[in-house]
């Protein structure tokens, strides 16, 4: 063999040495960049536009590449939507002036992501897919992303030489999609579970606000049938509720001939005419801090120094008393009616309690509230009767007009008084 002929075999074989230190070299840069962004995917990112531009930009630096683009499909899976793009294309890094549509189908990009193949174009003038949306780019490669056997979208990019794009490129990026489509997933996964987690959130806060809303209903119910206290006790679980009290002062009202007169009146207005009297003396017992006990038909009770004690029940019951004239007074003005009430009250000792368990009543009994009914049923019309007892109780405080001796049915003759009102003060001397 000659020299020329040893010089020409040294340079084939270094030729040889050199194309297979080129391909070790891409092969390197090759498991470099599939580390990097294999890596990637132990990153806690679970935004998506965070995830889609972090790979457009590591896409471009990492392989040399003019740009990525990266789509997915919308929501109703008719369009790709640009949801990052990264390169010459897009100087403004992050920030995308009116996003690209592609509709399935259309263009390069739109094919891929309809047959679901990557298209390696060496040449885009040849190619009568290839959409200019900008200015001429020579060679494309686009590659769908796959998530669970379905298209989700497609990594595009663009270089201004033709034939640019290799196998070795062609591979990196298919790998490239593959661990986006995972990151994609999880994130699309954690957005799920965050939209999840809000409806629950706002399922469980518009159910503890109608939670809420039944419950005030069912304790404003509970507190216009019973006492407040009464109330918490069964609310705290107490089922038998029977108290004796040694001093309370109890108050019957009745409309005298509302009977007869509502025989010729609708329903309507009698309910009308009731609430209006009655709602009058709802007002007047919180005014005056007296528990109402109920309404039968057309008569009222009342009773004042329970279930709270308070020393000056039989007081604060006569001014009850005497202001239920002055409300009857004013509905007859305002509703053109001659009503007239008639009232009795007694003080003394009463047992009270809740009686039932499906509708709750909370009443009194004992010879007060019988000689109080007794002082109601026996009065006249547009007065408050009451026994000698309450008269020696309140004198000097209140003023009143002897009755003098009845027969009381029931309980035989007793002295009895009209309460006229409060007694005027003493002039200052």
């Amino acid at each position: 063999m000659s020299e020329r002929d040893d010089v020409t075999a040294l340079e084939q074989e270094n030729a040889a040495l050199r194309a297979r230190c080129a391909e070790l070299e891409a092969k390197a840069h090759y498991l470099d960049v599939v580390n990097y962004f294999s890596a990637s995917l132990l990153y806690a990112q679970t935004d998506l536009d965070d995830i889609l531009w972090d790979v457009a930009n590591s896409a471009v630096a990492r392989l040399g590449l003019e740009d990525c683009v990266i789509y997915l499909l919308d929501e109703s899976g008719d369009h790709l939507v640009q949801r990052a793009a990264y390169g010459p294309k897009n100087p403004r890094e992050r920030e995308i002036l009116g996003p690209l549509r592609i509709s399935l189908g259309q263009g390069i990009v739109g094919s891929v992501a309809v047959t679901g193949q990557p298209a390696l174009i060496a040449d885009t003038r040849l190619d009568p897919r290839y959409i200019c949306d900008d200015q001429m780019r020579l060679s494309e490669l686009a590659l769908p992303i796959f998530l669970q056997d379905r298209v989700i979208g497609v990594i595009d990019s663009e270089h201004s030489r033709a034939g640019f794009f290799t196998e070795v490129h062609l591979e990196i990026l298919t790998t490239l999609a593959s661990m986006t489509a995972s990151r994609v997933g999880r994130a699309l996964l954690d957005e799920r579970l965050r939209r999840a987690q809000l409806d629950l959130e706002q399922k469980i806060a518009e159910r503890t606000r109608a939670l809420s809303a039944a419950i005030a209903r069912s304790e404003g119910l509970l507190l216009n049938t019973l006492p407040a206290p009464i109330a918490r006790r069964l609310q705290a679980g107490e089922q038998r509720i029977a108290d004796h009290f040694d001093n309370v002062t109890v108050l019957f009202a009745d409309l005298v001939g509302f009977t007869p007169m509502s025989a010729g009146t609708t329903p309507e207005a009698i309910v009308e005419l009731l609430g209006a009297v009655f709602t009058e003396f709802d007002t007047l017992c919180d005014r005056f801090g007296i528990e109402k006990i109920k309404t039968i038909g057309d008569a009222y009770m009342a009773v004042c120094g329970l279930p709270t004690p308070r020393p000056d029940h039989a007081e604060a019951m006569a001014d009850l008393a005497v202001a239920m004239l002055g409300a009857v007074t004013r509905v007859n003005a305002a509703l053109g009616t001659d009503l007239r009430v008639r009232i009795g009250m007694h003080s003394g000792p009463v047992v009270a309690g809740v009686i039932g368990t499906r509708k709750f009543a909370y009443d009194l009994w004992g010879d007060t509230v019988n000689t109080a009914s007794r002082m109601e049923s026996h009065g006249l019309a547009g007065k408050v009767h009451v026994h000698e007892s309450t008269y020696l109780a309140l004198r000097g405080r209140h003023t009143f007009e002897s009755r003098g001796v009845i027969e009381v049915k029931g309980l035989g003759a007793m002295s009895t008084y009209f309460l006229l009102g409060r007694a005027p003060p003493e002039p200052r001397p």
